[in-house]
């Protein structure tokens, strides 16, 4: 397989973590189509289904969308843990049901819930990341008097008193919401959930994980060391920097990530 010469960019780091190769060895087992779900968490704001949702399942893939925590809907009203407590209900699910690989995967915030996933659970088998997004370390929503504000009403026995803060997203598009400070925290914590580097470092297993950056991203400058150098090696591993804005990345990228299933989960 030649995913490789197709890509805009392709970086093979040469961090201290892995070398992303398109000559890794696939799996010992090969498991049909039909023996491998693909769960998929969509974008801040979002609703389900995901983006991609369907054409997994024209390529015939059991596909799943939960509708995550960031959701238009749920509006941060639920913590990161107790969201990804419910994609693990769904995994779990699955597994009962038969099914012997499951794919995770997510597009902006739902690749950062993708990572932070695996973080904490080691129920999937492989990760695909489209444009991650959220990073509350390093951009706009950064904001230590609101993480201190949060702190400080928990301290205080006051769990039920509301943070209000303005949340920003891709295209400059920016909402206020009102939450509980533990589930601001959860979500806004620099050192928490949502940093990537945190989470990439915290894994539980080697699995392959593809990554798909939005061309002009403000993560994609950090570059591949920002998480993609932190995830555990695997000769599967890939980062590739897409042609593509962030919310376009899913559907250009779609292709390549049906060629990397099929050469190194499914097989």
């Amino acid at each position: 397989m030649k995913i490789a010469a197709a890509l805009t960019l392709f970086i093979c780091a040469s961090l201290n973590a892995q070398v992303p190769s398109s000559n890794a060895e696939p799996s010992a087992q090969t498991v049909q189509k039909s023996e491998l779900a693909i769960v998929l968490l969509h974008g801040k704001w979002g609703m389900p289904p995901a983006p991609l949702d369907q054409q997994f399942k024209d390529a015939g893939f059991k596909v799943v969308s939960p509708e995550m925590g960031w959701s238009r809907e749920t509006a941060y009203s639920i913590t990161y843990e107790v969201s990804l407590q419910r994609v693990n209900a769904q995994v779990e699910s699955l597994r009962q049901q038969g099914f012997k690989r499951i794919v995770l995967g997510g597009q902006s915030f739902g690749a950062n819930g993708a990572l932070a996933y695996a973080s904490l659970f080691s129920n999937v088998d492989a990760l695909l990341l489209f444009a991650p997004g959220h990073n509350p370390d390093i951009d706009r929503n950064r904001n230590p008097a609101k993480v201190e504000e949060a702190k400080a009403l928990i301290a205080a026995g006051q769990p039920d008193k509301l943070i209000t803060f303005t949340d920003f997203n891709d295209g400059s598009r920016t909402k206020d919401f009102s939450v509980p400070p533990q589930a601001y925290l959860s979500y806004f914590d620099p050192d928490g959930l949502a940093s990537m580097p945190k989470t990439a470092t915290s894994q539980k297993k080697a699995i392959p994980v593809l990554v798909f950056m939005g061309r002009s991203d403000w993560v994609t400058r950090q570059g591949a060391k920002y998480f993609f150098g932190r995830l555990p090696k695997h000769p599967a591993n890939q980062y590739v920097v897409s042609d593509s804005e962030h919310r376009q990345v899913p559907q250009s990228s779609f292709p390549l990530a049906m060629q990397w299933i099929e050469s190194y989960v499914l097989k």
